[in-house]
């Protein structure tokens, strides 16, 4: 699957889904913004000031203007020869006596000298884990309960929701940041993005296998709007060379989110006729929509790479969908 547009960190800005317009960049680097529009440059450090002239220098310690003190020179005094060869004379006649008593006192068994030591055995100690071991990963929320035992929560704070995803899947570290799909003036945009795979095309760091996200889209009731935008994201999403992919959607299904709140799923798989290097031929898209008033609904969007080695199944992006919900108060 190709990556999205990340537009909370490319060109385009964070995109305002009301107007249709990227939002404006952030302040320059190295400014503060003080208000306004007013910009203040960072205050420069405090200068040190110069050293003084070698002149006013203290002499380092043991040092006579600025140079090492040499040491004084030592009187001559008397020859010590004679002294050295008495002590000589006095070392040869002790290691004699020593080595006498040592003699005697072997041959007559009086004493013995100590046996050596018994040798030091040592036990092998066990081997350690290696510690190139592959740790299990964590949980992004572990203060959050998920519905499926063994994965991890995924925040959506635009919408006011959560869902759980396999614990395999990375979760976007700013769970506000804006993916979008198309072009700037009409996408498909997502928030609290987790994905799975992330990075597996050498050259693009963005690509996945799979993503899920939420967004909201305007229409009548909820299976208008699963239904529109199901249609627009296969568009915006897989479309290779101007040439639109085949949508082969499943029949809507009515269903009973957390808290018994309603809402309806519809399920497609798509092709494409030309897929692009790292693409797959075909991709499952399941599509939820909630919460409908008249006007518009909150949509949740989860879709992966099929025929491809470690794909997530169709069931798995269901079990997904049905996880979303309201975050707890």
């Amino acid at each position: 699957m190709s990556s999205p547009g990340n537009w909370g960190s490319n060109e385009f800005g964070h995109y305002d889904p009301n107007t249709r317009q990227p939002g404006a960049s952030g302040s320059q680097p190295g400014m503060q913004y003080q208000g306004f529009g007013t910009f203040s440059q960072p205050q420069q450090p405090p200068q040190s000031p110069p050293p003084p002239p070698l002149s006013q220098q203290q002499p380092y310690p043991g040092m006579v203007s600025g140079y090492p003190a040499q040491p004084a020179p030592t009187p001559p005094g008397k020859s010590r020869g004679p002294m050295i060869a008495a002590i000589a004379l006095a070392s040869v006649a002790v290691i004699a006596i020593v080595t006498t008593i040592v003699v005697l006192s072997t041959s007559d068994g009086g004493s013995q000298a100590a046996p050596p030591p018994p040798a030091v055995t040592s036990t092998p100690s066990k081997p350690t884990p290696s510690a190139t071991s592959a740790a299990p990963p964590t949980a992004a929320n572990p203060q959050l309960t998920p519905l499926v035992p063994g994965w991890q929560v995924a925040t959506v704070p635009k919408r006011g929701a959560v869902y759980d995803v396999p614990m395999n899947w990375k979760l976007d570290s700013n769970p506000e940041g804006v993916h979008g799909f198309g072009p700037p003036d009409d996408p498909v945009t997502m928030t609290g993005v987790a994905e799975y795979q992330k990075g597996f095309c050498t050259g693009a760091p963005t690509s996945y296998r799979a993503v899920s996200g939420a967004t909201a889209r305007r229409g009548p009731d909820d299976t208008a709007v699963a239904t529109e935008t199901l249609q627009k994201f296969a568009a915006v999403a897989y479309t290779r060379a101007g040439q639109a992919p085949v949508v082969l959607p499943g029949p809507p299904e009515q269903l009973q989110l957390t808290g018994g709140v309603p809402a309806v799923r519809i399920t497609a798989q798509i092709t494409m006729p030309s897929p692009e290097t790292c693409d797959s031929a075909t991709v499952a898209v399941s599509v939820l929509a909630t919460n409908n008033d008249g006007q518009s609904s909150v949509v949740f969007i989860a879709a992966s790479d099929q025929n491809v080695p470690d794909s997530v199944p169709v069931d798995t992006l269901k079990q997904i969908t049905q996880s979303f919900r309201g975050a707890p108060k």
